[in-house]
């Protein structure tokens, strides 16, 4: 969990870093919980709109609120447009931004709420969000700042603000001029795992390190030559508008070859491209008077309409239309999903083909506020009980091998799903379901299924707990049959073999990838001795303990949870109900919080709990998927995210047509 780790240590700072800056304000959590209710949906919403439309944004919008706090606090003063003020300062000037979806959210929050929160307010909020968007770790905002009136000079704002060319001494003077330490220092450096850097800010680095007409020499190697070629000279970048000719030479002249050239061009099957790029060929191409005769007719007649004629009045007379954007890859009749993953320091998407008719966009014009409901109520239940994530998480899993994600694990019936052997006195989070539907239904009534709820419910509470995100697919229907013995035939046992846990994935459409990622949903929540007493005592009927089991860990189980023969029936019902961490022996020391890849360490350390968990090293196959786990966090949440959008397209069986519940414990 050492990932998890750095993420709470940071935002342990970050939350006595905004308390430190304004301790007389008496900040609190709480302080517009009357006067602004909706407020922090409000911003969360915004920023995951400015984020999904360039994830680069979170780390400008996380930068903001730094560069405010280090000039006379926490008072919003970088937003003033100010001559002379904080914006045109050497370490803001062509760097800092993001001032327009402040606006955005200030605009939006004002329609809310008038006259009633700061800018300073809303920049703390902003910053939380972008780093959690961001997957790190989420923390309590302190709230009730006040708006500063004056934006500091551009010296006084320079002398205040920790800049790249700085000195470690000078850093870490100007942290300790506003109540920070050397942990805080690097703590908070830490924020550099996202985000971009212009040449400008590093290239002192590159050939003439202080004033040596060498490059800095502490620098690896391979960096520096990238980095070199990078900034030295824009002219060595190609251009949207080289020629074939000059293209070629420039990949040549970093020893790239014309498959090169081809196959890397193929990135533009991402992204989007402004209309100052290809402008050019709509209008005048190749100074003929006419239009590029290559490109389709009826795209050309789009791009028109989109870009404007930029000869007749120049993009420097509204420079808006030359920033107007398109897809590179047009037209693309692929379905697919965008999910995020973690590589090194950076954020990339990867893509998922969608197997039914779901998409995220569902609810979009029926009932535009889910997430953000969902995810309020999902936060509200985690911080009244941590655990609580862990049992959110697997109602989704239990309720999709029974007959597919309809929500039937949530019915109140005899003989459900719900008093079935994997579920009896273990499923819980049923009230949080039900406080979420309730909220729902207020906003969006009879819109939204509770299979839905489910499944968004599920990716909040890894989200929350550190883990990977993915893009929640929607368009569920509500069952109306909940079968115990079908729940008892179709989900994974915590005694299952490994054959069988396979056989039970390989029935609902998963493989042996999908066994291993989705266990790793072990990593947080509580066990029962119920679950693994097997393992204790008498071990498969040998008389003596799983000898696969830790000696250490053994000991502190069997303390735990006694032997059950020697005591009574009603006795044994309460030792069964006894619990401990899946994931043990967590570094931070808060097992069920913390999303991570310990878990498949702790197998490979022989300190599975469950004999399902155990069991998964059985087979070569399986146990080369731990290993890689154990070593990569990002291998881990990729396959997870992936697997999560598998399971969640587990449909009911063909001819269900399902219903939308008005209440998730009943059928209409």
């Amino acid at each position: 969990m050492t990932m998890s780790n750095s993420f709470y240590g940071y935002s342990l700072i970050m939350t006595f870093f905004m308390q430190l800056l304004h301790a007389w304000s008496q900040l609190t959590p709480n302080f517009y919980d009357k006067t602004c209710p909706n407020l922090q949906n409000i911003v969360r919403n915004e920023v995951q709109t400015a984020f999904n439309k360039e994830n680069r944004m979170a780390a400008s919008l996380l930068r903001l609120h730094f560069h405010d706090c280090f000039v006379n606090g926490c008072d919003g003063s970088v937003l003033l447009d100010v001559s002379g003020g904080e914006k045109f300062a050497l370490s803001n000037l062509n760097s800092v931004r993001g001032f327009e979806v402040v606006d955005r959210i200030k605009s939006t929050v004002e329609s809310a709420c008038p006259g009633v929160v700061s800018c300073a307010d809303i920049l703390a909020l902003v910053a939380r969000d972008s780093v959690v968007i961001s997957r790190g770790k989420s923390w309590t905002v302190l709230l009730g700042r006040r708006d500063g009136n004056v934006s500091i000079s551009i010296n006084g704002t320079d002398a205040a603000l920790p800049s790249a060319f700085d000195t470690l001494d000078v850093i870490i003077s100007k942290f300790k001029r506003v109540g920070l330490d050397e942990k805080d220092v690097v703590s908070l450096s830490g924020s550099h795992t996202i985000g971009l850097a212009r040449c400008a800010a590093f290239s002192n680095r590159l050939f003439n390190y202080s004033g040596t007409g060498l490059p800095d020499r502490s620098m690896d190697r391979n960096l520096l030559s990238q980095l070199q070629k990078l900034c030295k000279d824009d002219q060595s970048l190609p251009s949207a508008f080289d020629s074939l000719y000059n293209i070629t030479s420039k990949f040549k002249n970093v020893g790239l070859d014309l498959t090169d050239v081809v196959s890397l061009s193929g990135s533009h099957t991402i992204g989007l491209a402004r209309c100052a790029a290809f402008n050019n060929r709509l209008f005048n191409f190749s100074a003929t008077g006419l239009p590029d005769s290559s490109m389709d007719t009826n795209m050309l007649l789009q791009l028109q309409a989109l870009c404007g004629n930029a000869s007749s009045h120049g993009y420097s007379a509204d420079p808006n239309l030359g920033n107007s954007t398109t897809p590179l890859d047009r037209d693309s009749t692929n379905d697919f999903v965008t999910i995020t993953f973690r590589t090194c320091s950076m954020e990339r998407p990867y893509l998922v083909p969608t197997k039914s008719q779901l998409t995220p966009y569902f609810y979009e014009r029926t009932c535009p506020n889910l997430l953000n409901i969902v995810r309020y109520e999902v936060e509200k239940a985690f911080f009244k009980e941590i655990r609580m994530a862990a049992s959110l998480l697997r109602l989704h899993f239990h309720d999709c091998f029974v007959n597919g994600c309809d929500g039937s694990i949530l019915l109140d019936v005899s003989d459900g799903e719900k008093v079935s052997f994997s579920n009896l006195n273990s499923v819980r989070g049923f009230e949080v379901v039900d406080d979420i539907k309730r909220a729902v239904e207020y906003e969006c009534s009879g819109v939204v299924s509770c299979a839905d709820i489910l499944a968004i419910v599920a990716r909040d509470s890894v989200v929350i707990t550190g883990g990977p995100t993915w893009n929640v697919l929607l368009g569920r229907r509500d069952g109306f049959v909940s079968s115990k013995a079908a729940a008892n035939i179709s989900i994974p046992s915590a005694f299952d073999s490994l054959y069988n846990i396979i056989a039970k994935f390989k029935k609902v459409g998963l493989d042996v990838t999908d066994v291993v990622s989705l266990s790793g949903s072990h990593t947080i929540g509580l066990a029962r001795c119920a679950a693994f007493n097997n393992r204790l005592f008498n071990f498969e009927q040998t008389g003596r303990p799983d000898s696969s089991m830790d000696e250490h860990m053994l000991f502190q189980l069997q303390l735990l949870c006694p032997n059950v023969s020697s005591y009574s029936a009603d006795l044994d019902s309460k030792i069964g109900n006894f619990t401990t961490p899946l994931d043990r022996d967590s570094p931070i020391g808060f097992p069920t919080n913390d999303f991570d890849n310990h878990y498949f360490q702790n197998l490979l350390n022989r300190k599975a709990l469950l004999s399902s968990d155990q069991v998964l090293l059985n087979s070569y196959e399986t146990k080369r998927l731990i290993q890689d786990y154990s070593i990569s966090t990002d291998r881990f949440f990729d396959d997870f995210a992936k697997s999560m959008v598998k399971m969640g397209n587990i449909s009911p069986p063909p001819g269900s047509r399902g219903q939308i519940r008005k209440n998730c414990r009943r059928v209409n």
